[in-house]
């Protein structure tokens, strides 16, 4: 690999490296906070086609069932973790889930699997004490990215 006779430089506000949902999350909530900024999304790979959250086939965790509370996965999160994870950055991920679920499913239209009483169906995974990953089929996370780039795909953001 040669030295290339000239590099390209960009100058924008914001910049956003990756496409996995963190990196659409974070480009969709900059617009929204930031609505004359200029904002660009870098990635490694395929814009959309790479990044964790593609590969997800589990599901998204949050405590919604009645007994289970933020608390709790936050607890089971920890342990499930041998006490190594950043304990202010998992209480942000647990308190912060019920929200982003409702976003995922009500500003972006995601489609979760559904209990025949119209709750969202939740399973156990990975030592949890409920039943708390909703999930679609086993494609949860290419529902959730398809979803996010949608939205992307429709602000003025350089990719």
């Amino acid at each position: 690999m040669g030295i290339p006779e000239s590099i390209e430089t960009l100058s924008t506000d914001i910049l956003i490296l990756g496409t996995g949902g963190a990196g659409l999350f974070a480009a969709l909530h900059a617009r929204q906070e930031n609505p004359d900024a200029s904002i660009t999304i870098l990635a490694k790979g395929l814009f959309g086609k790479s990044g964790c959250t593609r590969m997800v086939q589990g599901g998204y965790n949050v405590a919604l069932n009645p007994g289970d509370s933020i608390e709790r996965h936050f607890m089971d999160s920890i342990v499930g973790g041998k006490w190594l994870p950043r304990q202010d950055l998992v209480w942000t991920l647990c308190e912060k889930a019920i929200e982003r679920i409702y976003e995922l499913e009500n500003e972006l239209g995601c489609f979760f699997d559904r209990n025949p009483d119209g709750t969202l169906h939740q399973k156990a995974f990975a030592g949890q004490s409920f039943d708390r990953t909703a999930h679609r089929g086993d494609l949860t996370g290419i529902e959730i990215i398809n979803r996010l780039m949608e939205k992307v795909w429709t602000l003025d953001i350089r990719k």
